[in-house]
């Protein structure tokens, strides 16, 4: 018994331990504070908005929802799959319709593993049928208390069954050997105490057994729940030029392709990383009182340090997030501060993608791009948390007409979102949360895709291909997103107008959920 035991704790440390620090790979785009994962875009015929939201356990239940724009299919199904799945996926779930909400559908879908997953929707009416794959990040980032009045009621019973039992115990060695009618002895009843007593120590032993072990896989878990990768960030002198540098520190990282040291630890190892958006990051800096932002493409070569020229920013502590995604479609955003003290120059920027904004923020939802035109944010009503965010926008010319946007690294625009205390970062784009080469790793993984590299190179093929045909779009660009929690928020918006990145900035004021009975 104490064999199973051990074996029994040994396989579920693993289970957590994989599934909290490295499963194979996708989201939700894991970005800071933003666990739910947002898709906008074609499903076939139909225009959908899908949002998934996780569990933050695993196992757990995550729900999801598909919104219909325009036209309305009949029927709205969903299913689960783990990117390395070596059997098939689980079949189709059906959805509901939301009531008060007539083109809304909801669903919910067991995921059993963490990692790299995907929701399949699939939908089907008059004009079709079609379906898209949206990633998501699967991880274990909180730990769910027992419910109090459960609580109560599980030990109301244990202590009835504990009772039953002894008095059971007791019943049968004082009067089991009884023939109908007899009495039992002094002897019997001294036997029965006796058996009660020890009955009574054994299934003691047995609880606090049980409770230790309970407490050490609490434990366990608990240690184990998702952290990004660990990493940091420095500000140093290369070439003569000022460069900022985001290093990942974590030893599961720096040694992934180390089988022995990685199988001495239990850890599983990561894929090679894959572009996004033609970039293999997309580094943030935001200095921590919001006034100055970056958007910038580092360069590695040996995807451990990423290194970028620094841009004319003021002086002050900056956040710095990183974006990366794995060949199995995870994705991590990297986390770490950095002082800086000398502003960079224009010229040390080396990516022709790369940019930054250091513009006072003013209070109106129009601002000003250079001198190629206007933005305005086509905000409708209160923004509130965990609800669906209007995060629409107009881009005009000078002259007032709607502006011809050019393709930003095959996208018609990007936004990022900050929370004023930093506990919330997501880089959006009008797909949503989720990252095109993550969507891409799913629809276009073979099963002989087994050697590592092997799908990474077809993606940054149909990548390339897929950004150099993105389409031009007029006018409007909307991303969607809800604001996780409640809080005072910066959003910049980037678009390329002239053959330049422009961008401009807007505070948001987020409001507290309602709260429902």
């Amino acid at each position: 018994m104490g064999q199973i035991d051990v074996a029994y704790q040994a396989m579920i440390r693993r289970f957590l331990r994989t599934a909290a620090i490295a499963i194979a790979c996708v989201i939700t785009s894991a970005h800071v504070g933003s666990p739910d994962a947002w898709f906008e875009g074609m499903a076939g015929p139909y225009h959908v908005t899908v949002e998934v939201q996780t569990a933050g356990v695993v196992p757990g239940v995550a729900r999801v929802f598909v919104r219909a724009v325009g036209d309305q299919p009949q029927t709205v199904t969903i299913q689960a799959n783990k990117f390395d799945a070596t059997g098939g996926a689980p079949p189709p779930e059906p959805t509901t319709r939301v009531e008060g909400q007539p083109r809304t559908y909801m669903g919910r879908l067991w995921i059993m593993s963490g990692g790299s997953n995907s929701v399949t929707v699939n939908v089907a009416g008059p004009k079709g049928s079609g379906k898209v794959v949206v990633p998501v990040v699967v991880v274990a980032y909180s730990r769910l208390k027992l419910d109090k009045p459960m609580g109560i009621g599980l030990a109301a019973m244990g202590i009835f069954l504990f009772a039953g039992l002894v008095t059971i115990v007791g019943a049968a060695v004082r009067e089991g050997s009884l023939a109908p009618g007899e009495t039992p002895t002094p002897q019997m009843k001294r036997r029965a105490r006796n058996a009660m007593a020890l009955t009574s120590i054994i299934v003691i032993a047995m609880l606090a057994g049980g409770w230790r072990w309970w407490n050490s896989e609490d434990r366990a878990y608990e240690g184990n729940m998702y952290k990004p990768l660990a990493s940091e960030s420095l500000i140093s002198e290369i070439g003569g030029r000022t460069v900022v540098q985001l290093s990942i520190s974590d030893s599961a990282w720096v040694h992934r392709g180390d089988t022995s040291w990685l199988s001495r630890r239990d850890v599983s190892s990561w894929t090679p990383l894959v572009e996004d958006h033609g970039k293999l990051v997309h580094m943030f800096l935001i200095r921590d009182d919001l006034s100055a932002f970056a958007h910038l493409h580092p360069s590695t070569r040996d995807s451990v340090t990423f290194t970028s020229g620094l841009p004319p920013l003021p002086a002050g502590r900056y956040r710095v997030f990183g974006d990366i995604v794995h060949e199995s479609g995870f994705t991590h955003t990297l986390t770490s501060t950095v002082d800086v003290t000398s502003a960079g120059l224009p010229t040390a920027v080396g990516d022709p993608d790369d940019s930054w904004f250091t513009q006072p923020v003013g209070s109106s939802r129009t601002a000003s791009l250079d001198s190629t035109g206007t933005i305005e944010w086509n905000a409708t009503g209160n923004l509130t948390s965990g609800e669906p965010a209007s995060l629409k926008f107009t881009i005009r010319n000078p002259d007032g007409t709607p502006a011809r946007l050019e393709p930003y690294m095959g996208m018609p625009a990007h936004a990022v979102v900050a929370r004023r205390d930093g506990s919330v970062f997501v880089h959006l784009h009008p797909m949503g949360t989720i990252s095109m080469a993550s969507q891409m790793a799913f629809e276009m993984r073979q099963p002989g895709d087994t050697i590592r590299g092997q799908l990474g190179a077809r993606l940054a093929e149909a990548e390339t291909s897929s950004m150099q045909h993105a389409p031009v779009t007029v006018g409007t660009v909307s991303f969607p997103y809800a604001f996780p929690k409640a809080g005072d928020y910066r959003v910049w918006v980037q678009v390329k107008l002239g053959g330049k990145i422009r961008t401009a900035a807007f505070d948001a004021k987020v409001g507290e959920a309602k709260k429902t009975d």
